[in-house]
């Protein structure tokens, strides 16, 4: 069957891996982040587990190696962080 597209304002984060990009499109080496079930998130490796919380457009990231760290302008599960930095899944 063919493949449902993901709604235009689908919001929170899909589980799976994720990867961060900064200006110019490069990969930003260690923010990459594995989403798992019940806001849990994982570095690429399994480690450093934290959680997450969703309000809105904003994701908030508490323990892991993302703790401290906000997403801003959430949406069809990509974000902004830090001063020019974004993630999406791949």
């Amino acid at each position: 069957p063919p493949r449902q597209a993901e709604p235009s304002g689908a919001t929170g984060l899909k589980i799976g891996e994720y990867a961060c990009y900064g200006s110019g499109g490069r990969i930003l080496a260690g923010f990459g982040f594995r989403v798992l079930s019940g806001n849990r998130f994982t570095d690429l490796e399994g480690g450093n587990a934290g959680s997450y919380s969703v309000n809105g457009s904003t994701v908030v990231f508490r323990g892991g190696h993302l703790g401290g760290q906000t997403g801003r302008d959430l949406r069809n599960y990509n974000f902004r962080i830090g001063a020019q930095a974004t993630c999406e899944p791949f």
